[in-house]
């Protein structure tokens, strides 16, 4: 029984078919763990700079003044428009209720 096991693990050790599989399997999997984690960083950076703009354009003022020049006080019509409508609260973050 001795002699039989130690002539199998002799021909184990000898053995070199698919080790070279097996390196490819292990290199894909890892390539595909980072591709994965890469795609995950740039997806969160995407969505940040999205809440960003949004942000962004909500607060928008349209609000604006004009008066005349000093040295020529009633040429043209001036005005002013206030923005009376406040910019909405903007709430970002994953777990929004």
């Amino acid at each position: 029984m001795k002699k039989a096991l130690s002539a199998l693990w002799l021909r184990l050790r000898k053995e070199d078919d698919g080790l070279l599989t097996l390196e490819w399997i292990l290199l894909a999997s890892l390539i595909v763990i980072g591709l994965v984690g890469a795609y995950t960083a740039v997806r969160d950076g995407f969505v940040d700079e999205l809440g960003d703009i949004a942000e962004a354009t909500i607060r928008i003022d349209q609000s604006f003044e004009t008066s005349p020049p000093p040295c020529l006080p009633c040429a043209g019509s001036y005005g002013s428009w206030h923005d009376d409508d406040p910019s909405p609260s903007v709430t970002r973050g994953r777990n929004l209720p």
